[in-house]
Parts: C-alpha cells; structure tokens; sequence
C-alpha cells in the first residue's frame, strides 16, 4: 500500500475537522465571522482600520481556556505545514516544507539525535541553543500525526499557507460558550495568517489583550479582567493595541 500523499491528508484533515464541528456545535470550525470592512461603523476608525484586509473580528466564538483567560476561536482552514506543541515538547511538520519550516523557526536540528532545538519567545537573536536544553528542544513527527482537535498550549506555533492580514478585533458582550459569562473586549489590531498562497506565515496562539468578563447579558455586572488569547503573528505585535 502506498503513503497518502499531502493533497489527501489535507482532504482528511478538512473532512475530520468538519465532522468535529457538527459533533461540537458548542465548538465550532467557523472561527470569527469577519464583518465587512466598509461597514458604516467601522468607516472612521483612522488609518489601522483602512489597513485591515482580513476583515474585522466582532462577534467572536469565545471558549473557556482557563480560569482567567478566554480562547478566539481560530481553527486552520487547512492543515499547518508544521505544528509546534509546548506542552509536548514535539513538532510536527510537513516534509515538503521541512526546509522552509527550519528556516523560519530559527531552528537547528542534532545530527546526533535529530530534535530540534528552537529560540523561544524572549529569547535574544544571538541566544544559542544548547544540547540538552529540555524546554527548547522538541521531537520531530508528521504533521499526519498532530491532532487538530487537541487544545493548544500558550505559544504554540503554527506555520500556514498563506500571508499575514490585519485584523480589527472589536467585541462587545460576546457569549462565552458553554455558558456563565459575557465578554467584551478590544479594540486590537492583529495580523492574522489568510489568502492562501505557496508563501508560509507563521503565527502564535498567544494573548492579545485583557478584556472584561460580566455576568450578565447587558454586559452591566463587570465580575473582572480576563485574558483573551487566539493564533496571531507575534511579529506583528509592534502594531499599537487600543
């Protein structure tokens, strides 16, 4: 029996994670309904606003992430050429861009053990990587073995098809699935990975400002600040937040 090849995994990966999605309806693959960027509202928001290319991100699918944080839901609209898992200490990639994916991280691979060893945020350009660095260093598998229903880890990594678009994201009373609170948030500015192309674009699932979570509907009983977290390119992150 031959190996599938890329073109059927991503088939497979499609038809897996729309099944998940009528499984899960709490748990949509619908990530954000974009609204458009010449809604009448959105006409005098300046010059980020008239960069914004990807649509901004208003009614968001808000899900629990941990006691003080929130999750935009972001799914891939196709499968990641490579995954990063902080809390698996793996990474995943495509072989056919295994060569791109080892430039853009930054990595360098053992020639002894084959791990790869990776900077990590924070970490100054001219930081080596030493071996046995436990928590830079990560397994290498096929990105046919990443599980795309598994929750991510803070700063995980992801490498996309495609190039980086601004996004307004700009949320007021937003329902937190699964139910008990309300969240508003915003406004930030994003770069999001979209526009599929041969290109790759890397982004992280890091958090992107403090909202306010509220008890009820109206959004008039502030309970406290929340985190809010989602999958954006951290290079971008010069672009001022509101």
């Amino acid at each position: 029996m031959t190996e599938a090849g890329p073109e059927y995994d991503r088939r497979r990966f499609l038809r897996r994670t729309g099944l998940a999605a009528l499984a899960a309806p709490t748990l949509p693959w619908l990530a954000c309904v974009p609204e458009p960027l010449d809604a009448p509202e959105r006409r005098s928001g300046g010059a980020a606003s008239s960069a914004v290319m990807g649509g901004a991100i208003t009614r968001p699918v808000l899900l629990r992430w941990s006691g003080d944080a929130v999750q935009i839901a972001a799914p891939p609209a196709e499968l990641p050429v490579a995954y990063v898992s902080m809390a698996e200490r793996r990474l995943f990639v495509d072989f056919d861009y295994r060569d791109q994916v080892y430039w853009d991280l930054s990595a360098h691979i053992s020639v002894s053990t084959g791990v790869w060893r990776l900077p990590l945020v924070g970490d100054p350009p001219t930081h080596p990587v030493m071996p046995g660095d436990v928590l830079r260093e990560f397994e290498e598998l096929s990105i046919r073995d990443w599980d795309p229903t598994a929750p991510p880890a803070e700063n995980d990594i992801r490498i996309m098809r495609g190039r980086a678009l601004v996004r307004r994201v700009d949320f007021a009373c937003a329902y937190l699935a699964g139910g008990g609170a309300w969240i508003a948030g915003g406004p930030w500015d994003i770069q999001q990975c979209g526009d599929p192309s041969e290109a790759l674009c890397r982004e992280d699932f890091w958090n992107i400002g403090t909202g306010m979570r509220y008890a009820d509907r109206d959004c008039t009983q502030p309970v406290g600040p929340v985190r809010v977290l989602t999958w954006a390119c951290r290079a971008a992150a010069g672009l001022e937040n509101g």
